[in-house]
């Protein structure tokens, strides 16, 4: 009977024009969406010089993780959709350089069967522009939100580092204020919000546990290019910087004790190598 009503639904929605969303995985997936990128006029902002890096380029990648009791979306872009409503590639100036995106988030959901109200959680690194662009397009989802972040989020004045129009909806939203250390988002330790701070007030990171790839830890901005890691370097314009070593240690040791792999989220060249949707890491 089960099998039937399913049926006679799934034809109800597709008469109807109404994208069903995927039916729930067996396992833990990610996808990677193509969010763009963007150029910094100053390395210098992360006590680096142009010479020490391969590439000033900084990817910007969103994340969809689907799991058997949801799904959860983690940063958001850096360019609205609505601003690529010709459904052309943009550059746009930034006061330290310039961003650029040629696919819209929601075309790259969809692509896979999947559309903003189908998205259980919502959760962000951090506040600042290059991941909440698209954060509005979000607001029936659950906010999973560190509570420090959400102050700055609606200051007044805003903080410079923060477009408040591409969050405003969630000022209403179903919220979570996130306390601990470690969120367990489903309960079974496969998808945990981590806290991280430094880079922001309440800056924090993701980890994802799945059958196939294995242990992740998805960085926010723990890091933006690879060789602040491998020369160990610290930004100069961090809202902690003791914090923030604080936070690259303890993030070490987590790594460490789970033999997670570690995805720096701006890393241009790592990110580019990565699978993006429709295929998946699982």
């Amino acid at each position: 009977m089960k099998l039937k009503s399913y049926a006679v639904l799934a034809v109800f929605t597709l008469c109807a024009g109404i994208q069903a969303a995927p039916p729930p995985p067996p396992s833990v997936r990610v996808y990677i969406f193509d969010c763009g990128n963007f150029n910094l006029n100053d390395p210098g902002r992360y006590s680096l010089k142009r010479e020490e890096m391969k590439t000033t380029l900084m990817s910007v990648a969103c994340f969809l993780v689907a799991h058997p009791k949801g799904t959860l979306m983690w940063d958001v872009g850096v360019i609205p959709d609505a601003n690529l409503v010709s459904g052309m590639p943009l550059t746009q100036k930034l006061p330290i350089g310039s961003a650029y995106a040629s696919r819209s988030l929601g075309s790259q959901l969809s692509a896979i069967g999947y559309s903003p109200s189908d998205i259980t959680y919502l959760a962000l690194s951090h506040f600042h522009f290059d991941h909440t662009a698209n954060a509005n397009m979000f607001a029936g989802a659950t906010w999973l939100v560190r509570q420090k972040e959400r102050d700055l989020m609606f200051a007044d004045p805003p903080d410079p580092r923060a477009t408040v129009a591409n969050f405003s909806a969630l000022k209403n939203s179903k919220t979570v204020i996130v306390k601990d250390n470690e969120h367990d988002v489903f309960g079974d330790g496969t998808v945990i919000l981590k806290s991280a701070p430094g880079h922001s007030p309440d800056h924090q990171i993701l980890f994802v546990k799945m059958a196939k790839t294995g242990p992740v830890v998805i960085s926010g901005d723990l890091y933006h290019y690879p060789e602040e890691l491998k020369l160990d370097r610290l930004p100069a314009a961090d809202f902690n910087p003791e914090q923030t070593v604080a936070s690259r240690k303890a993030i070490d040791a987590f790594i460490q004790k789970r033999h997670a792999q570690f995805w720096i989220q701006h890393d241009y060249a790592a990110n580019a190598r990565r699978k993006k949707a429709p295929a998946f890491y699982e």
